[in-house]
């Protein structure tokens, strides 16, 4: 439990007149109540005699003076009375409960104290000796300590730090983590001091740091935490480091015991004298970074080494699809690194999207003893990020966990979402909290094995940022949206050797990204409805099971839909609304499907959004183009209505409206419908044996006379 320090807000005293006294009103008829033969009498009346009624209106009367307003007289610069104002009587002191004392933030002096420390590491690394030595030697250096001592004590996940370091993204990551020296491996410091030296002095001068960081991973010894390591330095230098993790304890219990790098708590709690009344604010703060790359798989890429290599071995959750076509390479990476490596593969279908989908990977989990400090590796796509994802924050209450996007789903939408998820009761992410990745990496170059309906649904997820965020988004998926879905993103054909077409490619995902989470970070916890990336998800969750269509291929059913509902509130152009229509049909998704003829269902869906957004509608639907608005009235009558509107228009785009591949089976998944309905005939089927295996039994008791035939009756009735 952290430490904390309690202060009690200074009282507020109202003046009072001097000599003023107050007789206690209703006394003298209140000594008319005490016994005479008890030696009482009106005369001389002791607080200790005082009957419980006296106590009682002594109380009350205090009580009325305490909340009188009182006055005090306001005077001139000349010293005469002028007016009175009314006082605020005394009121009890607060207690104040502060959490953390951290210090405050000045960049300049931290990048001047932090590059200090580099050129005096840099010094000693050039010297000498094996990579043990050196970082022993560099952590008894005065300005490297002087620079990672203070690093500890400030609040590197505050907006004001990000903000003093946005120049330079890859600077604020390695500060962030750097804070925690004292609890990391002897390694990960190593590293992060050569990301520190690249970023501030540049590669050349980081090429020393590279070569330690190298050589000392390599021993034996590279996954001591430098609280181990101080034990082995000289007495006064130890000494020092012990001073701070002693402040530490009070101050900031995060850097000196935490339980993950990647997530704080703070609060602000009041708590009045006698304690019956408590108000708090809490908060956790959570720090993640998303990166779009390129061949990650390959052994000299560092994003994953970096995180692993300093753990001592990598735990990882692989599709069973993604393992088929890239489980030799993940194996290769971790193996040339000299990582331990667990994989632990399942189904990344939408059919095995069930609790006790989680249920088998928290069990796993637990069989390899999967720490609170050691981020899971989950690689593959939308389904596989929501339920293994789910299962990290159910896991001892809350695990850290990477994301390695294999799917576009997963690449610009799940894989970096806080909305980890699973299904229930043929609703469509029934269970779920807010968890996101700590490191999201998408890698375009796992799409090229994509089946084509995959991909394709994906674009969905791209379409409606463009539609809510980003105009400029649009205008490129109208160009080049077409040939993307063709090529899986560049990764087929004469675009793999297409310079530009790969940026444009790196682009669109990048802006799609950052579209998604411009939306979505700010509001992590789902505290309000306002949520532009809900665009495409009002009706279409309550029939894409039942209609077993792509996830995909009915968001873009509900997207056309929206857009159609926004040109009738004259929110967008009817041009703009058949831009819209069109970039979903070029990119050969839904616009309707039959389903959306039961008007029912539609309604029924409708209720359930409405409940589920705290009665709210809040439908998501562009106010114009590339820009957001909330539609939040609609009738059963009219929703019908505008839905048969719809129907009409979109009838007379290609197909009818329909999409390419538009369902689970069309790209060789199973139904989600055919596996409910197997689960329920096989309980059926499990029912009826049973049930026949009881009347076996009672006809067995009645006929060796166990039972009369009333008595069988009345139990043959109750199996009926």
């Amino acid at each position: 439990m952290s430490a904390f320090a309690v202060n009690v807000l200074p009282q507020v005293s109202a003046p009072t007149a001097s000599g003023a006294s107050h007789n206690l009103r209703g006394a003298a008829s209140a000594t008319a109540f005490l016994p005479q033969e008890l030696g009482y009498n009106s005369r001389t009346l002791a607080v200790a005699g005082l009957s419980a009624a006296a106590a009682s209106m002594l109380h009350a009367d205090r009580k009325r003076k305490s909340c009188r307003s009182q006055k005090a007289p306001v005077k001139s610069r000349g010293g005469e009375s002028i007016e009175t104002v009314p006082i605020k009587p005394a009121i009890l002191a607060t207690t104040e409960i502060n959490y953390y004392k951290l210090d405050g933030i000045d960049a300049p002096k931290i990048i001047e104290s932090v590059r200090s420390g580099l050129k005096a590491m840099k010094q000693i690394i050039e010297a000498t000796g094996s990579a043990e030595e050196k970082l022993r030697a560099s952590l008894c250096d005065e300005q490297v300590m002087s620079a990672l001592i203070p690093m500890s004590r400030l609040p590197v996940f505050s907006k004001e730090f990000g903000l003093g370091f946005k120049h330079d993204l890859d600077l604020l990551h390695a500060l962030k983590q750097i804070k925690y020296f004292w609890n990391l491996p002897q390694s990960q410091v190593a590293i992060l001091m050569t990301q520190l030296a690249k970023q501030l002095e540049g590669p050349t001068f980081s090429e020393h740091f590279e070569a330690l960081t190298e050589e000392l991973c390599q021993s034996v010894s590279h996954l001591a935490p430098i609280k181990e390591v101080s034990k082995t330095l000289p007495g006064e230098v130890h000494a020092k480091y012990m001073e701070n993790a002693i402040y530490l304890e009070s101050a900031d219990s995060h850097a000196l015991y935490p339980t993950s790098i990647y997530r704080q708590c703070d609060a602000l709690t009041l708590a009045t004298p006698d304690a019956a009344t408590i108000e708090s604010v809490m908060s956790t703060t959570i720090t993640t970074t998303i990166k779009i790359a390129r061949n990650v798989l390959d052994p000299n890429n560092h994003l994953l080494f970096d995180v692993y290599k300093p753990l001592g071995r990598c735990v990882a959750v692989v599709d069973d699809k993604v393992d088929g076509h890239f489980g030799a390479d993940i194996d290769k990476y971790f193996a040339s690194n000299g990582i331990e490596f667990t994989k632990l593969v399942f189904s990344g279908n939408e059919v095995d999207k069930g609790i006790e989908d989680v249920e088998r990977i928290l069990v796993a989990m637990k069989e390899h003893r999967v720490g609170r400090h050691e981020p899971l590796l989950v690689v593959g796509g939308g389904v596989i990020a929501d339920i293994a994802g789910f299962a990290t924050s159910l896991y001892s209450r809350n695990t850290p966990y990477v994301m390695l996007c294999t799917s576009i789903v997963s690449g610009i939408d799940a894989g970096p979402s806080p909305r980890v998820c699973c299904n229930g009761f043929d609703y469509k992410n029934l269970y779920g909290s807010y968890h996101p990745p700590v490191l999201t990496i998408t890698d375009r170059g796992f799409w090229k094995t994509l089946h084509p309906g995959w991909l394709r649904h994906g674009v969905a997820e791209i379409i409606k940022m463009a539609v809510m965020k980003d105009l400029s988004l649009f205008e490129l998926m109208e160009k080049h949206g077409p040939r993307a879905v063709q090529t899986k993103f560049g990764t087929e054909g004469d675009s793999v050797n297409d310079a530009e077409f790969q940026d444009v490619c790196d682009l669109i995902v990048g802006k799609a990204m950052e579209g998604y989470v411009r939306s979505e970070y700010g509001n992590l916890w789902e505290t309000h409805q306002c949520r532009p990336h809900a665009y495409g998800h009002t009706w279409c969750p309550g029939y894409e099971l039942p209609a077993g269509m792509l996830h995909g291929q009915a968001v873009g059913t509900d997207m056309g839909f929206g857009a159609y509902l926004s040109y009738v509130e004259g929110w967008v152009s009817e041009e703009e609304m058949h831009r819209i229509l069109k970039n979903i049909s070029d990119c050969e998704l839904s616009l309707y499907h039959p389903i959306m003829d039961d008007d029912a269902m539609v309604w029924k869906t409708h209720l359930g959004i409405v409940e589920k957004r705290g009665g709210n509608l809040c439908a998501p639907i562009p106010k114009p183009l590339g820009f957001s608005g909330y539609l939040n009235d609609m009738t059963k009558e009219l929703l019908a209505q505008r839905m048969h509107e719809y129907k009409e228009i979109v009838s007379k785009y290609p197909r009818g409206g329909r999409g390419v591949e538009e369902l689970c089976v069309d790209v060789g998944l199973e139904d989600p419908q055919s596996k409910k309905m197997k689960s329920r005939a096989a309980a059926e089927l499990g029912n009826a044996k049973v049930v026949a295996g009881k009347l076996e039994l009672l006809e067995k008791l009645k006929h060796e006379g166990l039972l009369d035939e009333e008595q069988f009756k009345a139990q043959q009735g109750q199996l009926a």
